[in-house]
């Protein structure tokens, strides 16, 4: 019975470490009546249909009052867990102890895009807006820029936003105005910004709003850790936060993989990417997507010698802003990529909108469509011809290679910024708030052998002490506990 119950303890505390690491000690503490815990943490049979209930904090939820911290006053972290998808393709999200993982299919297919520079901001309901002649840079339109236009309309759903080719209203002012990061309305933010040189390949992970994955996402997007863009990320213009409202940098797991099609349009073959020649960033964002908001996967890449990778466009506000750097103003339309086995491959494309959808229109009826947009900007009207491959404010001449670059779906990131490898993070005296932690014991001579082995041989251990009733321990450091914020503080 002893075995039997031994077994029971291992497996009850492996299946609670995975959520609440910093909650429960293997083995449990025991009872005063002698149980191990298992009946106080469950009482019955465990519902695992449902164990969070929607409670982030679900692993307390049989404590009455229910515990805020663990017994080393380290504060306890929430839990969270989500889904999302896109043509019944699911990816699962979950946070534990303030980290994220994102895990779904391998070898998912990646679309170029690259940003402009520029912000598109449409003409909110009831505005006047500014007439279809009218100087955009000039002061005096700045205010009613400021009042009737923005880049999201979140009260106005999928109606805030306007076809690309209807420029004007019926009123004859502009249902939408394009302005550059530099333009006085952002105040600045941008004047010193990287010129914005390097494409990014995304794909779409959700559907609008990401119901299932809204919590888990919204928790994510709200802690310190997001919202850093790294160097890589800034010249694709992932800071730009009229554009994107969210970012979550990622880091792939240790066998996950980005690939290149090293074959042609019909005879395919991938081959990994050698992140460590080819500079590689990954994140999840959120952006807005027919006014709606969608979260989206996305890496952006830069090989460390050839430059393929950079481009800006050498026409119009944007570029006029940059006064005087120069970047790369011709576009490299298959770019090289280093191969993780040695050598170097150009990247090729294929003509169809997904590898893994062999019959679009048959799934989906007249939008399943099914072909690649062959050319950037503005996805409206897809699969009319005349779509590309993203957003407005994308370059057409970036076209998207569809599928030319696979992911694995298989990420973290440590929402606090901080990675494990700290020597100091999650110390046990971050709850103390000092390097010198004294613990109460029980007193007593603990260690002596009792095995006639040892004891007919006079042999001692040499480890036996006598302990307690106090034992202080010195850290070489203290660092405050991990903690959270709560979305919308």
């Amino acid at each position: 019975m002893k075995r039997v119950l031994a077994v029971v303890v291992a497996l009850l505390c492996a299946f609670f470490s995975v959520g609440v690491a910093s909650a429960l000690a293997c083995p449990p503490p025991p009872r005063m009546d002698g149980a191990t815990g298992a009946r106080a943490l469950f009482g019955a049979q465990p519902d695992i249909t449902d164990l969070t209930g929607g409670d982030p904090f679900y692993y307390t939820a049989n404590r009455d009052p229910r515990p805020t911290t663990t017994h080393s006053k380290i504060p306890h972290l929430p839990f969270y867990t989500g889904f999302m998808q896109t043509n019944d393709t699911y990816r699962f999200l979950t946070v534990a102890e303030q980290v994220f993982n994102l895990v779904g299919e391998g070898k998912h297919g990646l679309w170029r895009v690259q940003e402009n520079g520029m912000v598109r901001e449409y003409l909110r309901k009831g505005a006047t807006g500014l007439p279809a002649g009218a100087d955009l840079a000039d002061p005096a339109n700045l205010a009613t820029l400021e009042r009737d236009y923005a880049a999201y309309l979140p009260d106005e759903g999928a109606d805030g936003y306007k076809d690309p080719f209807e420029p004007v209203n019926a009123q004859g002012m502009r249902n939408f105005v394009d302005l550059p990061i530099t333009h006085a309305k952002y105040g600045g933010r941008y004047k010193a910004h990287e010129p914005i040189d390097l494409p990014h390949w995304y794909c779409t992970m959700s559907i609008e709003n990401f119901p299932e994955a809204a919590k888990a996402a919204g928790f994510a997007f709200a802690q310190p850790g997001a919202n850093k863009v790294g160097p890589l990320g800034r010249r694709a213009g992932l800071d730009i936060k009229e554009n994107y409202t969210n970012v979550l940098r990622l880091e792939p797991y240790p066998d996950a993989r980005a690939w290149v099609n090293v074959g042609d349009e019909t005879d395919v073959h991938w081959k990994a990417i050698d992140v460590r020649r080819t500079n590689a960033e990954f994140y999840l964002y959120e952006r807005p997507f027919f006014n709606m908001p969608y979260l989206f996967l996305t890496a952006v890449f830069d090989d460390r010698h050839s430059g393929d990778f950079r481009y800006v466009r050498p026409d119009g506000p944007y570029y006029e802003g940059l006064r005087g750097r120069r970047p790369k103003t011709t576009v490299t339309l298959m770019p090289r990529f280093s191969l993780e086995r040695g050598g170097s491959s150009q990247v090729t494309g294929t003509r169809l909108y997904g590898v893994h959808h062999p019959d679009r229109p048959a799934a989906y009826g007249d939008k399943g469509g099914g072909a690649c947009p062959q050319k950037g900007g503005d996805w409206d009207g897809y699969p009319d011809t005349k779509g590309g491959a993203g957003w407005p404010t994308q370059y057409e001449e970036v076209t998207p290679l569809c599928d030319g670059v696979l992911v694995d779906l298989k990420f973290f990131a440590n929402l606090d910024g901080r990675p494990w490898n700290d020597e100091t993070k999650y110390l046990a005296n971050a709850g103390a708030g000092r390097r010198s932690v004294t613990y109460n014991v029980q007193e007593g001579t603990y260690g002596r052998f009792t095995d006639p082995y040892f004891t007919e041989r006079g042999v001692e251990n040499p480890h036996a002490a006598h302990i307690g009733p106090k034992e202080t321990l010195r850290y070489r450091g203290v660092q405050p506990p991990v903690g959270y914020v709560k979305p919308g503080e």
